[in-house]
Order: C-alpha cells, then structure tokens, then sequence
C-alpha cells in the first residue's frame, strides 16, 4: 500500500513558497487526500474474475448464522478494506499463523475465512508486530485483505461443523445435545373497527409485530375474525363510534399477531396511536416458542453397537488419523454419542442429565475435564482439537467453489497443529 502523490499541474517548476490564494481555495475545496488500502498482490490485476466481498460474506453468514455463535465468540467479518471491495482469491484455514500468512502473501490471497478468529480479545494497539493471531490480523489488513471466522456459528449451523464430523464417522444424527433457549412471544390480540384494520396492521407491523419463522422469514402475519363489539359510555365519553349514555353494537375484528418480547412497548404504543377508540380493548398473552433452530453439539448413534476400542479404530480409518485418545474403559460398549468438534470442556456432564448417550466424540480435554467425565461415568474419545475441525473446513471449500466458480477456493497446506506425535 502507497500513498498516492499530489501532483503539481506545472512540474517541474518550483512552487516552495508561491502557494497562491487561488490555490489555497482549490486545495480546501478537494475531497482530502485518503491512504487507500489495496491488496498489493492482487490489486489491479487484469482479467481476473471477481466478487464482491458483500456477496460472499452473505454467503458465508448463510452458511453460519451468526446469530447462532455463543455469546463470548467472536464471528462474522472481523476485517475488510473499504467498501467497495472485490474478492479472487479466497483461503480457508483453522488458524492464522505466520506460515499461513506467508502462503496467502506467496498465492495473492484477498480474503481469509479463518475457522478460528484472530481476533478474540481487545486489541491493545493496531502495530503490525509479532506473530500472535491478533498481530498477524493487523498486517493483513494493511494490505487489504479480509479475514472472515464463521467459530461457533458454525459449529451450530445446520450442516455446520458437528454435522459434518458426524458424516465422515457414518454416525446418524438425531438432535441436538445443548437446546437453544426458548424464545418468548406475546400474542397481541385487539378488537377493531372494520374500517380501521389496515391501518392498525400496518402500524404494529411496522413497529415490529407479527414475524413468525425460522429467522423471521415471514412477516406481516395475523388473524382476523369478524364479530360485534359493545360498549356503553357514560356522559364523561366521547365514543368514536356511537353515541355516549347508550349500549352500541359495532362490526369489530378480532385482529391478534405475534411481537417479540424487545418490540412489545413499541407495539403496543403503535396499537394506541393508530387506534381510533379511546379505549381500545386489546389482550397480551405471553407464548413460549420451541427452538426452531439446533443447538450446540450433536446426538447420533452407530449403524451397530461398538466397543469404545473399536470406535476409536473406526474413527482412525474414517479420518486418516494415526492415534487418538480413549477415555474410559476400552471394552466399553457405546450406541450413542455426542459429537462436539474442538474442545466440549464439562459440557457434557451439564447436558447429560437431559440427553442420553454413552460416550462423547471430541477434539481434546484438559486433564481435570478427563477426571470429570470419568466419575460422572461418561466415555470419551479425543481426535485431536484440529483434526475433529478440519472436515468442515473441506466442507467450506466446496461450498465456496460451487457457489462462486469463478474464484479461486483453496485450503491452505501451511495451517497445521501447533504439536507434533514422536
């Protein structure tokens, strides 16, 4: 990245000390001079097929809601040039490290889908220098290139890295072994002169009501039902329809809708304004959804009943792994397992009380995580904290490649683990 040079509209001639009023006026009505960050490797490049970076984020974000990541994770673009930005090359890889960095300079790479995110904690200054993750973040984005980390989002996502483990061990998979929260609802439901029901649709709506679906798809939805209203308003009344000090049947519908728990008191005040009684008669009733979408970790079970031996040797030639770790007795027999990729920590000793399954799939325990399950009675097998990853990693390549065929979708071959088996 450069600066670009202001240029003398007479070069050659020296202007040290003869900047006139005229030019003074010129320079304070130009838009200022900007440093433009550019991928210094791909930038400019002829011929080259392109997207914008904006498309492929939404692409990306389909594939892992970022709704869906845990509330500590750090997900979605972490890192972009300005808008607008065109992506050719895309590299997929666990973690940032200075060989994978080294890679994308060497291949001209302009956006990084890192499953990891390089950003995590605050950044503390924006120096490129050192090779921690968040360091080796800053320096890419100087010279323009995007970093995108989908972490948890993907972990949970339909499809998403749990999923796909699952797949590659021939497990079946029957639900989710951490529920997300129930969500809750009001169902508003008021009572409305025919004449007026559009309007007050179209109020609460825009207020934020009547949004049903997985991810709000729907929208503007209601039920209306005809029927007759009555009321009798003393003296002090003065009825929008009808008169006061007499019982009035009006034509009424019953118009109810759904308003999420955050938009009830705009909602609700919407109702009001756009009601043409004084005293509207409206009802809120509280609802509890079903999670419409999974949670984190996965249920599955075997085609057959396995020793825990005998799973870990079927895990190894599923995966091309040359060893793995056992938790538990080896002649352990296991139906059902929980799939949780990366680290699952005591999670599944929180979750057992409410899942039922023999022996948990992961990437790596801590020791005392190991002690845990041990005495909580649950088995466990660990592939490695990146090799129970890397699948989904495949799993973004292909997708990336088949929803934009005209970019170039590669893993990188410098991201290993950080250890080494001797």
């Amino acid at each position: 990245m450069a600066d670009q040079p202001l240029r003398d509209s007479n070069p050659g001639k020296s202007t040290t000390g003869k900047v006139s009023d005229a030019g003074i006026a010129g320079s304070l009505s130009r838009e200022p001079v900007r440093r433009r960050c550019v991928n210094i490797w791909t930038g400019g490049v002829q011929g080259r097929s392109c997207e914008d970076l904006h498309n492929v984020r939404e692409y990306l974000d389909s594939i892992a809601p970022p709704h869906l990541a845990e509330e500590w994770d750090k997900v979605g673009l972490l890192s972009a040039p300005p808008s607008p930005c065109s992506v050719a090359r895309i590299f997929i890889a666990l973690d940032l490290t200075p060989p994978v960095r080294d890679e994308m300079i060497q291949k001209g790479i302009d956006l990084l889908v890192c499953y990891h995110p390089p950003i995590f904690k605050p950044l503390e200054h924006l120096c490129a220098q050192g090779n921690e993750p968040a360091s080796l973040a800053v320096e890419l984005a100087y010279h323009g290139v995007a970093i995108y980390s989908p972490h948890t989002a993907l972990d949970a996502a339909v499809g998403g890295t749990n999923d796909v483990l699952a797949a590659a061990l021939r497990l079946r998979v029957c639900g989710s072994l951490v529920l997300p929260p129930r969500r809750r609802h009001v169902k508003l439901v008021v009572f409305v002169p025919e004449s007026h029901v559009e309007e007050i649709a179209g109020a609460v709506f825009t207020a934020g009501a009547g949004r049903i679906g997985n991810r709000t798809r729907y929208s503007q939805c209601s039920f209306r039902t005809k029927g007759t209203g009555t009321f009798f308003g003393d003296e002090s009344t003065s009825p929008a329809v009808g008169e006061k000090g007499r019982l009035e049947f009006v034509p009424e519908v019953r118009f109810e809708t759904v308003v999420p728990i955050s938009c009830l008191d705009a909602v609700v005040q919407a109702m009001r304004d756009s009601h043409p009684y004084e005293e509207p008669a409206f009802d809120l009733l509280t609802m509890e959804n079903l999670p419409e979408e999974p949670g984190l970790g996965r249920l599955a079970a075997l085609e057959k009943p396995l020793s825990l031996a005998a799973l870990a040797q079927h895990a190894k030639q599923s995966l091309g792994l040359d060893h793995v770790q056992l938790v538990g007795p080896p002649d352990r027999v296991i139906s059902t397992l929980a799939v949780l990729a990366g680290s699952c920590g005591r999670l599944p000793i929180a979750a057992g009380g409410k899942r039922s399954f023999d022996a948990v799939i992961t990437g790596e325990l801590k020791h005392h995580d190991m002690l845990a399950l041990r005495a909580a009675g649950i088995s466990a097998l660990c592939l490695g904290h990146g090799r129970s990853e890397k699948p989904a990693l495949r799993m973004l390549r292909d997708k990336l490649a088949e929803r934009f065929p005209s970019l170039e979708v590669q893993l990188s071959s410098a991201d290993v683990a950080p250890y080494q088996w001797v």
